[in-house]
């Protein structure tokens, strides 16, 4: 597999982007009319340790964690209405399922299939997700991937890392 340094190309992180409303309804002409006198709308900010505790109800904090990853053959590319992998054809608990807890805002999972032991040898894998739900084709997809595809042998590990960023702060 290539090892991969231009990172520029791939998606951002999770984009948080807030707006705060704020409607004045002014009693001056004694009554309230059904649309606001004046309204205001600015931007606000999730501070760190808000994305801090974002990041960690993604993965081991919650009564149904995003704490399962799934293989598949599937080719088509990922797309924000995507419920499912394609083809999935394995799915496994997360080695790692952990957030980062110090100002790094950083979910991350990470799980690895052996080609014979996990019997995936012989098959195009081409796309991957993170699930809340241990049975392939149930649960919730949380992110979903794809990539060039690769074949594993009997003896080949494959080792996925997903890494999502809650928004730099």
């Amino acid at each position: 597999m290539n090892k991969i340094t231009d990172l520029s190309r791939f998606g951002e992180g999770l984009q948080l982007n807030e707006i705060v409303k704020a409607e004045i309804f002014r009693g001056h002409r004694g009554y309230y009319t059904e649309q606001a006198d004046e309204t205001l709308c600015v931007n606000d900010l999730i501070v760190t340790a808000g994305r801090n505790w974002l990041a960690y109800r993604i993965g081991p904090a919650v009564n149904s964690p995003m704490a399962w990853m799934a293989i598949g053959s599937g080719a088509t590319g990922a797309a924000l209405g995507d419920t499912a992998l394609v083809r999935e054809i394995s799915r496994k608990s997360c080695a790692t399922n952990t957030a980062g807890i110090s100002a790094s805002n950083i979910y991350t999972a990470v799980a690895t299939w052996g080609g014979a032991a996990d019997t995936v040898q012989s098959i195009a894998i081409a796309e991957a997700g993170i699930f809340n739900h241990v049975a392939s084709g149930q649960g919730t997809m949380f992110q979903r991937v794809t990539f060039a595809s690769v074949t594993l042998a009997d003896s080949d590990l494959l080792k996925i890392t997903l890494e999502t960023n809650v928004g730099s702060s």
